[in-house]
């Protein structure tokens, strides 16, 4: 039996939201999410980066304070963040790119499983499952807007 795989996609400046991000202060809360996932990712209770060469980060994650595991990140500037758990063979996409009308827009991917559902668990309708993966790429993206105005991100 195969797993479920998802994609939600959301606008990272739909009107009104303040300050306006651009694609390289997007792509810095990327790398920092890589690397220090807690504030952004609720379920991630701790985590420590093994190794990390600027492209491929090695953390170690725990979720909901169970036992660590290994995850493997690899960062493509300023596009793709690829985040692969080998025990479970989930593999997560943060992709940033532009729509049709040229806005900047980020999609979360889950293949091979999707955080929050158990294997052979029934999955929501399409659309209410887009409302519920797209939660968290809205709270990524707050998150960064938030790292911005602290300072963290210029």
């Amino acid at each position: 039996m195969s797993k479920p795989s998802f994609a939600s996609t959301r606008r990272v400046n739909p009107p009104g939201a303040s300050p306006v991000l651009t694609e390289a202060q997007v792509w810095k809360g990327l790398g920092i999410k890589a690397r220090n996932p807690q504030t952004f990712v609720p379920m991630i209770t701790s985590s420590t980066v093994v190794s990390d060469d600027g492209k491929n980060v090695v953390r170690s994650v725990s979720f909901n304070n169970g036992e660590p595991i290994i995850e493997k990140i690899e960062l493509h500037e300023s596009t793709i963040a690829y985040f692969e758990i080998e025990a479970t063979g989930l593999r997560i996409t943060n992709l940033l790119s532009y729509d049709a009308d040229g806005e900047l827009v980020l999609t979360f991917s889950f293949a091979n499983g999707i955080p929050g559902f158990t294997d052979g668990e029934p999955l929501p309708e399409p659309k209410e499952l887009n409302k519920i993966i797209g939660a968290g790429v809205e709270r990524s993206i707050e998150r960064i807007r938030e790292m911005f105005r602290e300072g963290t991100i210029e």
